[in-house]
């Protein structure tokens, strides 16, 4: 289809469904996946979709009544996600074009980029240049704890084939950290590589003290040991160990990108397609990575982030953690430790109704 396609109306629905098994972190339990849900039908007939993650079931409402409000000021423009991002983010630049404002723009550009495939037939992988080779995954564990990680990591890497897992760190004593390492480590066996994560849970002083000593387990990559707007203090205890310093899902946009790695406050990336603006501004953030030689992993989001790692030029690892897969006729297939790019247009989306009316928020 060559014809521009003109947008005829904006349809944004919440659903708040169970998250299962609940993701435990050392700062809370998540057990619920409150999602955004936008679809953008166009007059010509193609219909593109995407979500967003509110986190919280308390920021389902104004997320949802946010990117309601910007989608209609779409309402009969042509589908041009390049020019209706910028716009998007000048007209909401007094606001802020960060935190929920950021997000209803990034599932509103995702929907937009997921029509313009399906109108050229094509998944959105191809649609940007790339193709549908497997993108090397990991595993992303949810669990808690030396038992409970262990046991979850060993059927993991069984299930999928993933030849690495994350999981979350930070308890109380250092000394349960490493239990838990060592514990994962003897389920999983020396050919795969761990990947551990503090969630910005911990100081300098004791960052670099937890960083030598996990870094003394072999682990491939620490991530988030300080808060994210700690870029000099990131980039101090980079230069302290020898471990990569992973980070970048709770970057706002390319401006929160770029400010990190002028700071080497990362030696490796995850951004976030949500908190980056989208295709758009994921696709931007790419060519910081690139200029930067940082390898990028993807955060969540793993419909969309498969597409994008298609045609990163330093990509590293999908990150699998799925928080939709309940709610689709088809999840993102995960084989051999690879995620399968679906040869379908767009971005694959394809949702279970009957699944979105169980799970249906008022929101």
């Amino acid at each position: 289809m060559t014809t521009a396609l003109t947008i005829r109306s904006v349809q944004i629905r919440a659903v708040d469904a169970p998250m299962d098994p609940p993701l435990r972190n050392s700062l809370n339990v998540i057990d619920r996946a409150p999602l955004v849900i936008a679809e953008i039908q166009t007059e010509q007939g193609p219909r593109g979709t995407a979500y967003a993650f509110a986190y919280a079931p308390s920021a389902l409402g104004p997320l949802a009544a946010l990117t309601r409000n910007i989608g209609a000021s779409l309402i009969g423009r042509t589908v041009a996600p390049v020019a209706l991002w910028d716009e998007l983010q000048n007209g909401h630049r007094l606001l802020g074009a960060e935190g929920l404002v950021e997000m209803a723009i990034s599932v509103l550009d995702m929907a937009l980029w997921d029509a313009l495939a399906k109108a050229a037939r094509m998944p959105l992988a191809r649609l940007l240049g790339g193709d549908l080779a497997p993108i090397p995954a990991y595993g992303s564990l949810r669990g808690w704890g030396p038992a409970m990680v262990a046991e979850e990591a060993g059927r993991t890497v069984a299930a999928l084939g993933v030849r690495a897992v994350k999981f979350k760190l930070g308890a109380p004593r250092l000394a349960d950290d490493i239990a838990t390492i060592r514990a994962v480590r003897e389920a999983v066996g020396d050919s795969v590589e761990i990947l551990v994560d503090y969630n910005q849970g911990l100081d300098r002083p004791e960052a670099l003290r937890r960083g030598l000593a996990v870094q003394a387990e072999g682990v491939r990559w620490i991530e988030e040991p300080l808060h994210v707007t700690d870029d000099e203090g990131l980039a101090w205890l980079s230069g302290q160990l020898e471990v990569p310093i992973q980070g970048g899902e709770n970057w706002w946009g390319v401006t929160g990108m770029a400010r990190s790695l002028a700071a080497r406050a990362t030696d490796l990336c995850m951004p976030d397609v949500m908190k980056m603006g989208g295709v758009t501004g994921f696709l931007r953030g790419m060519a910081l990575a690139g200029a930067h030689r940082v390898p990028l992993s993807s955060h969540i989001f793993i419909e969309a982030s498969a597409h994008l790692l298609s045609v990163s030029p330093n990509r590293h690892y999908l990150e699998h953690l799925d928080i939709a897969g309940a709610l689709l006729k088809e999840p993102l297939v995960v084989k051999d430790g690879n995620a399968l790019i679906p040869d379908r247009p767009g971005l694959g989306l394809e949702w279970e109704e009957a699944a979105l009316v169980r799970h249906a928020a008022n929101a």
